[in-house]
């Protein structure tokens, strides 16, 4: 009787196991960068943007979550008509926040230390905390002022 209704159940909602795959972050984010590439850097750059963004809302916690900040950030710095300096910023800013033990936040602190004014106080947090990380070769942080 048990296995009748299991089987029952099983043929009632056939779609069940697949529901599982189909709203896995990591798959769509997949998708998402498969639509993105198909696009290329000639794209069309809001069309771009909005990709990059539905990618890090929905595979948050994710490796192509965290590398889609990166990818907006070089897009708003190489991808529009115009430089947008300050939402590279934000985009990094935010990567930061989001994933603060990953691997690549010593390059996110390093592309913004380059990205922010001399005077901004911001930069220079940014380059005590690259001057103290041991981790960072010594001639990269004797390096940074």
């Amino acid at each position: 009787m048990k296995k009748i209704f299991v089987l029952a159940l099983m043929l009632s909602f056939p779609f069940a196991s697949y529901a599982s795959d189909v709203f896995n972050p990591e798959r769509e984010a997949l998708v998402l960068r498969v639509e993105l590439n198909r696009l290329g850097s000639s794209g069309d750059p809001f069309e771009r943007e909005a990709l990059l963004r539905k990618i890090i809302d929905r595979a948050p916690g994710t490796e192509e979550g965290e590398a889609a900040y990166w990818d907006l950030a070089d897009l708003y710095l190489d991808g529009f008509p115009e430089e947008m300096r300050q939402e590279a910023q934000e985009m990094l800013e935010l990567c930061l926040r989001a994933y603060p033990d990953s691997r690549r936040s010593l390059l996110v602190k390093c592309r913004l230390v380059d990205l922010y004014d001399e005077k901004d106080s911001r930069r220079a947090e940014l380059v005590k905390q690259l001057q103290d990380d041991k981790t960072l070769p010594s001639m990269l942080r004797a390096s940074l002022k």
